[in-house]
């Protein structure tokens, strides 16, 4: 008969994917029938009822070969059963929303990033009542073009899941200049929510990757050739619009001083630093937060983890060169 991961895949390209079942037949080389039979078949064992139905199983060789190897409180690697981004996407951002319902408690301070993965959490978050609960803002959202970053809405979502308070960091995340970050973090309503940000036991955020599809950068963060300056230093990623190179260092001082929000070394104090991301282009991103400390508990894709242990081959072989 056919195997789950089979009718998993058909079920998600038929009715997330909205493909016709013969769409679905030429991308999977199948034939037409047998992509109706696949679709019957995940019907009788429960895959298919109003909505696609599958328990989310993880990659448990990857997830401990990362864990040792950094040293990790949890990891979780998703497997990938369709190429696609989106989907790819939902199920990272779901099994995060699961663990959060696991781990908030009502005495918890939950700080929260902004960015395009952590938006794939919101749908599956479920109601929990912690009115005790406040969740903050970790850095700037405001955008300095038209392009939104969707930190309030973000920040609102999670607040409506936990009937929970909300504190918003309604500032840029980048400033022009030192003395501005400075002036902005003298008043009084920026500063509770830095402090909150501080003492927050969950930090929850994306890891960015240095690219032209970057939410800081379609922001308008970045003028004339200082984004172009950041890959010269050889950055490999961001966390709360801070920059780090592959081994977790900082890139550039100047512009973390007019960053608003929390420092990455703050992160190494949280009780969970959770971080998401997905994509195999990710990998030196996730490997310099990794070497930085800066999380401790990831949730990542299938393809993604390898794409890591690849990496990590090849920059263990090329420090050994070196000694």
């Amino acid at each position: 008969m056919y195997s789950k991961v089979e009718m998993i895949k058909v079920a998600k390209l038929y009715y997330e994917m909205k493909l016709t079942q013969k769409e679905i037949a030429e991308k999977l080389n199948y034939s037409r029938a047998t992509i109706s039979r696949i679709i019957d078949a995940a019907f009788k064992a429960g895959i298919i009822k109003v909505e696609i139905n599958y328990t989310l199983s993880s990659v448990q060789k990857l997830e401990s070969k990362i864990k040792e190897k950094y040293n990790l409180k949890k990891v979780f690697v998703l497997p990938v059963y369709l190429h696609e981004r989106e989907l790819v996407l939902n199920d990272v951002g779901k099994a995060v929303a699961a663990y959060l319902y696991e781990i908030c408690e009502d005495d918890s301070i939950l700080g929260l990033s902004w960015g395009t993965s952590l938006s794939h959490v919101v749908p599956y978050l479920k109601k929990k009542v912690l009115p005790n609960m406040k969740i903050v803002q970790l850095n700037g959202g405001v955008a300095k073009s038209s392009y939104s970053t969707g930190s309030g809405a973000l920040l609102e979502k999670l607040s409506q899941a936990f009937c929970a308070e909300h504190y918003h960091l309604p500032v840029p995340s980048i400033v022009d200049s030192s003395i501005i970050a400075e002036a902005i973090m003298t008043d009084s309503n920026i500063e509770q929510a830095l402090t909150l940000g501080n003492k927050s036991n969950i930090a929850l955020f994306g890891i960015g990757n240095v690219s032209y599809d970057s939410v800081l950068y379609k922001g308008g963060y970045f003028k004339g050739d200082t984004y172009e300056e950041l890959i010269e230093k050889n950055a490999v990623g961001d966390i709360c619009s801070r920059y780090f190179s592959i081994t977790g260092e900082l890139v550039d001082r100047s512009l973390n001083e007019r960053t608003i929000g929390l420092e990455l070394e703050e992160l190494r104090n949280k009780e969970y630093s959770i971080a998401l991301a997905a994509g195999k282009e990710k990998a030196s991103s996730v490997i310099g937060a990794l070497n930085g400390g800066y999380v401790n508990t990831l949730f990542i894709d299938e393809e993604l983890a390898k794409e890591i242990c690849i990496k990590e081959m090849y920059l263990d072989d090329e420090s050994s060169q070196i000694i």
